[in-house]
């Protein structure tokens, strides 16, 4: 019923949308004419032309040529006109007095010549690293086509230099130090994971990334840390464009993605397709010290092997039926695979005791399978900027994984099977309403409508048999409704926005003939100010209230099987974790020089941790379970410049300095039947340092090195060592910027390691990677028509609720 209510709505701020036919006997003329290089006399394939009347210039209406350069524009009626010829590269060119009459209907013009422009090369050139990093009042706007090191790449590769966002050499994304954040696609969140999603969009694919730490009452509440919103390309000038890019690397690494685009006056098509191989590999060293009972000591050695394969097509139609009312189609299918092979030597032994030694394989096989399509509305009104925007977004995925074991000793042999089949479907309906005020004021109101279904089955088999405790399905089930309203307005130099979000949770979910059910509500308020300091310069303050809800698998409470010393244990009864997020920024520009100087704070309650203890059953395996253990605190101070040196050498820098603290007490594993609370109190000083300078060595040639070093950070349990990463980039375009070829050495100097440490009374695990290391990728990347992507009608200002 609710859906069909807004469909409903839909259907009334539709009026009046078609035109009512009219009957005119009126003979039309035509112009039509060839377009050629003025040096080459070439024809121009794709150039752009466009009639004007000659009185007022207003535009009436506009083709490209075929590939023969001829255009034709027909059904013009009697009056006098000039059309504009353009094409990227070339001066625009105007050809006034040409003249339809009824004696005179076809005008043939001479071949229309045009000149190469090399101004317009040049702006492209320059202008490209101004912007590096947009600081607006609610977010930070990262240009992906700055980005010299992600070419070929994914949007993990764009973050790994962004101010806010941290990178581990495993390609797992963090924002201010929290793995806890949503990712939207132009603005529309999914039932696939941010993980997921990062690590498969390309960035030949992104326009922009939008780094949200402090998300306004406009979004949805999910992701405590913020959000991080990539908006992709979708549509150009009119005319055909689009782009081909093959990036080979080593390691079986590569990726190729295709674009297509063709825009008329009213209408625009896109068709994208991707496929990407993402290979990694390394050595592993576990040490593991158990103190309860006599002191033993279990190690691992061995090597890691994992190749994830994935491709998709994805395709969109915008129609734009009159000025007022306009629609938009988008649609996407996706297939991926993980293939992992991790191979350890197990070393056990107690004090004065003889080596006992295990032999593990493990294959672990991921297949996942996802669909995507949304219908978006938008209905303007006569005042600008009044509009209503609606939504409605259809996804869905099957997940499988298998985990194969086998494992050798000098008593026995055994296998070990480990499944999972996941079925998910989710539906988003959102409707955003803007009203424009007098005195730069703005009225916002929404509704979102969210519904995702996670459908479950595991099963565990150890040699032969099946063991019923590993083997359970679970449904999962949550239905969020929000209403949220803003009001923007100024005060003399003081821009400012209040806003207020209210959700409704209803969440279910069933396990082992057990049921748990949730229903709350919960509010949000934010606000946001910006105060102008003078032409080039602004402070702004702003708060926000977050939410991080438990996920599917932190809920389901039975044990889940990782491999022969690790299991899982969800937790039906976990709470929320609500956040409270203030941040102080400052930005400033002096002539070609930027500076953003940002303070932030945060608290945690309930916060969700990663709980390891040892089973009470067997000492020799770690069960992981999650619990809220109290309330963490993190302040924090970032400095962000970004300078030009000189006219062929830029450079950014940005520094990020925090202090975390978390206080709390967490409960033995599941399977001791202790109650006894363990209290804890740890706190750490983090900080992180990316440096990036920026070469032009010719007007065709740039080189980039990144330098990036992450301190050591601790939490409840545990804690990681730092890491630093080099990489480098050189990228030279051919053939008037049609084609670029750029080349990337990631991790120069095999510095990436990554180590992780957990401890107790009970046990001490330090878990080392050292990832095979340095990298190289070759991109190539050919323009079709000089592609340049513009906005469209943006999910963003629909779906960002």
């Amino acid at each position: 019923m609710k859906r069909l209510i807004f469909l409903f709505i839909i259907l009334l701020s539709t009026y009046p949308i078609f035109a009512t036919k009219t009957t005119n006997t009126e003979k039309f003329g035509v112009i039509n004419g060839y377009i050629k290089d003025m040096k080459s006399n070439a024809s121009i394939e794709y150039a752009t032309v466009s009639v004007f009347t000659q009185d007022d210039s207003k535009l009436i209406d506009g083709t490209i040529t075929n590939k023969d350069g001829f255009f034709e524009i027909k059904k013009l009626r009697a009056g006098n006109y000039y059309i504009e010829v353009s094409f990227i590269g070339y001066e625009k060119k105007i050809v006034s007095d040409i003249a339809i009459r009824s004696y005179k209907r076809e005008n043939k013009l001479n071949d229309i010549k045009l000149d190469l422009s090399t101004k317009a090369l040049q702006e492209i050139v320059v202008n490209s690293d101004k912007d590096a990093i947009d600081y607006q009042i609610d977010k930070k706007i990262v240009p992906v086509s700055n980005q010299l090191s992600a070419e070929g790449g994914t949007a993990i590769n764009v973050l790994e230099t962004v101010p806010s966002v941290s990178v581990d050499v495993n390609g797992n994304v963090s924002l201010r130090g929290s793995t806890d954040f949503t990712v939207l696609l132009d603005g529309r969140p999914s039932v696939r994971s941010a993980q997921e999603i990062l690590s498969q969009i390309p960035t030949s694919q992104i326009e922009n990334i939008e780094i949200i730490t402090n998300p306004s009452a406009k979004y949805e509440a999910e992701g405590g840390a913020g959000i991080i919103n990539i908006i992709s390309k979708k549509v150009s000038f009119k005319g055909a464009s689009g782009f081909l890019n093959l990036s080979p690397g080593s390691h079986e690494n590569f990726a190729s993605t295709g674009m297509f685009n063709f825009k008329k006056k009213k209408s625009n098509f896109y068709l994208g397709a991707n496929y990407n191989v993402r290979a990694y590999g390394g050595k592993r060293e576990n040490f593991k010290t158990i103190f309860s009972g006599p002191q033993s000591y279990l190690n691992a050695f061995g090597k890691l092997d994992s190749k994830d394969k994935s491709h998709k097509i994805s395709s969109a139609y915008d129609f734009e039926i009159d000025s007022l009312n306009l629609f938009s189609i988008t649609a996407e299918i996706g297939h991926s695979t993980m293939d992992k092979l991790d191979k350890l030597t197990y070393e056990k032994y107690e004090t004065q005791d003889n080596i006992l030694i295990d032999n593990s394989k493990e294959a672990t096989n991921d297949e996942l399978n996802y669909y995507v399509a949304t219908l978006t509305y938008l209905r303007k009104f006569n005042k600008k900027g009044h509009q209503l925007n609606t939504l409605i977004d259809y996804s869905g995925k099957t997940f499988d994984k298998s985990i194969t074991n086998e494992n050798q000793s000098e008593t026995e042999n055994n296998t070990y099977l480990s499944s999972i089949e996941e079925d998910a479907k989710g539906i988003v309906i959102s409707s955003d309403y803007t009203l424009p005020l007098a005195g730069n004021g703005k009225f916002e109101a929404g509704y979102q409508y969210l519904s995702f279904d996670f459908n479950r089955d595991r099963s565990f088999v150890e040699n032969t048999s099946i063991k019923p405790n590993f083997s359970k399905p679970s449904d999962y089930k949550k239905t969020i409704q929000s209403l949220y309203t803003t009001y923007s307005g100024k005060l003399n130099k003081i821009s400012y926005q209040v806003g207020l979000r209210a959700e409704h949770l209803n969440r279910e979910i069933k396990y082992d003939g057990n049921k748990s059910d949730l229903n709350r509500w919960d509010l949000f308020p934010s606000f946001h100010s910006q105060m102008s300091i003078s032409k080039v310069s602004k402070i702004s303050a702003s708060y926000s209230r977050r939410i991080n809800r438990p996920s599917s698998g932190q809920l389901e409470g039975f044990q889940i099987w990782n491999d022969v010393y690790n299991r899982t244990i969800g937790n039906p009864e976990l709470n929320p974790e609500l956040t409270n997020s203030f941040e102080l920024q400052y930005n400033t520009k002096i002539g070609k020089h930027s500076f953003s100087l940002t303070s932030y704070y945060r608290s945690n309650e309930d916060k969700i941790e990663r709980i390891k203890t040892l089973s009470a059953i067997n000492p020799d395996v770690i069960i992981s379970s999650y619990q809220n253990v109290g309330t963490d605190h993190g302040l924090g101070l970032e400095a962000f410049t970004n300078i030009s040196i000189s006219k062929w050498w830029r450079y950014l820098m940005s520094v990020d300095f925090s202090h975390y603290k978390i206080d709390g007490d967490y409960t033995d594993s599941a399977d001791s039947g202790s109650t006894e609370k363990h209290k804890f109190s740890t706190s750490s000083n983090n900080w992180k340092i990316i440096s990036v300078s920026r070469f032009k060595l010719s007007k065709l040639t740039q080189f980039e090195l990144n330098l990036k070093y992450n301190s050591k950070t601790k939490w409840a349990q545990g804690e990681q060592d730092d890491s630093f990463v080099t990489t480098m980039s050189l990228k030279h375009s051919f053939f008037k910027r049609k084609l670029s070829a750029s080349f990337i050495v990631t991790d120069v100097f095999n510095t990436a390691d990554l180590s992780k440490s957990y401890y107790n009374n009970d046990y001490s695990l330090v878990n080392n990677f050292d990832r095979d290391a340095p990298t190289f990728k070759l991109s190539l990347s050919y323009k079709i028509n000089n592609y340049k992507s513009v906005k469209r009608v943006k999910s963003t200002d629909i779906g960002n609720m």
